[in-house]
């Protein structure tokens, strides 16, 4: 092989190299849920690539297979190559003939050594890593073409590394589900604002949403002393002009020192004729003060009623309205009225 050409098959594997390097790390890196995305959008890479995600081991394998063969490949033109090149290059410079043979050989293998690490590993294992959606959706129909082309080894390898991986009560790379726990979901979510891929505000909602799960009505109700309510033997257009100063959407109804129930104010002003307050009163949801806030607005949820009036036993505590609860996930929520 003349040392143009073996130059030439030289550069080929070191591109190879690359793309096999560059493919494994970009497969591996890449977000499924965006390549499914993707895909059902009906981009055609996209579709390609769920491929290869979706047998993310078998496509791993033909990256290990592609790999090692362009390794050798470049082992054994590498080495030679260089050493045409650099015997002459010696020679002129004034080495002696004897030394000549062991630098070439020396230097021939440190250069296509370097640039096998460097130009076939390292740089596209970087950019896969950094553009690993882009790379995969490069890459991906080219992959599947190697992996048919070489599936008979690619089955062979995949069978033996599964024997081994049963030996020690392991499972392929897909097969072995990868699950967060909440702590890990923040680092996550944290790393991802730092990157610039959450703001700051959907990072304050993420947070308050892991909070959420840990409240209890005590927490975010409001204090009895705080509450306005509205008393059943209070007159029709009295209560009217409390609603107007007290500017609420919703009252808790009180009759003999006891909460019936809550009077929605919308109720009172759509009316005609003035009416008994008693004919307005809506069921309210009653709870405890532990009562977790999850369940609470399940239960607001279920029975469509956006207030719940707390107990600790038998004593009245405060009130939570539906606005509260969200309050506690997205921020201050001005009211209708304000």
């Amino acid at each position: 092989m003349g040392t143009t050409l073996s130059l030439i098959t030289f550069i080929l594997l070191l591109v190879l190299t690359a793309f096999f390097v560059a493919t494994e790390f970009a497969i591996v890196k890449v977000r499924e849920t965006r390549i499914a995305q993707l895909s059902n959008a009906g981009e055609k890479k996209a579709i390609a690539a769920k491929k290869v995600v979706d047998h993310l081991d078998e496509y791993l394998a033909a990256c290990q297979l592609g790999i090692t063969i362009t390794a050798l490949g470049i082992g054994m033109v590498g080495e030679s190559t260089f050493e045409f090149i650099l015997h002459p290059l010696f020679s002129s410079i004034g080495i002696p003939e004897a030394w000549i043979h062991p630098f070439t050989i020396g230097g021939a293998f440190v250069i296509a050594t370097f640039l096998h690490v460097v130009v076939g590993e390292m740089a596209p294992k970087t950019i896969a890593i950094q553009k690993a959606e882009y790379i995969t959706l490069l890459f991906a129909k080219p992959i599947i073409f190697f992996y048919k082309l070489m599936y008979p080894f690619i089955w062979l390898l995949n069978g033996a590394a599964r024997l081994i991986l049963k030996m020690f009560n392991m499972k392929p790379a897909k097969e072995s589900e990868v699950f967060h726990s909440e702590e890990e979901l923040k680092q996550l979510i944290h790393d991802s604002h730092e990157g610039g891929e959450i703001n700051d505000s959907e990072l304050h909602h993420i947070n308050q949403a892991f909070k959420f799960d840990n409240l209890v009505a005590k927490d975010i109700m409001i204090d009895e002393e705080h509450v306005k309510t509205l008393n059943l033997n209070t007159r029709f257009d009295d209560a009217i002009q409390q609603i107007k100063i007290d500017a609420f959407t919703r009252y808790p109804a009180v009759k003999d020192d006891q909460i019936v129930g809550f009077i929605h104010s919308k109720s009172l002003f759509n009316v005609e004729q003035p009416s008994k307050l008693e004919t307005f009163v809506n069921p309210i949801i009653n709870v405890k003060m532990n009562t977790p806030l999850k369940h609470i607005l399940e239960m607001m949820k279920k029975r469509k009623v956006h207030i719940a009036a707390v107990y600790n036993d038998d004593d009245f505590k405060g009130i939570i309205t539906l606005e509260n609860i969200l309050e506690e996930i997205v921020g201050d929520i001005e009211d209708e009225y304000n």
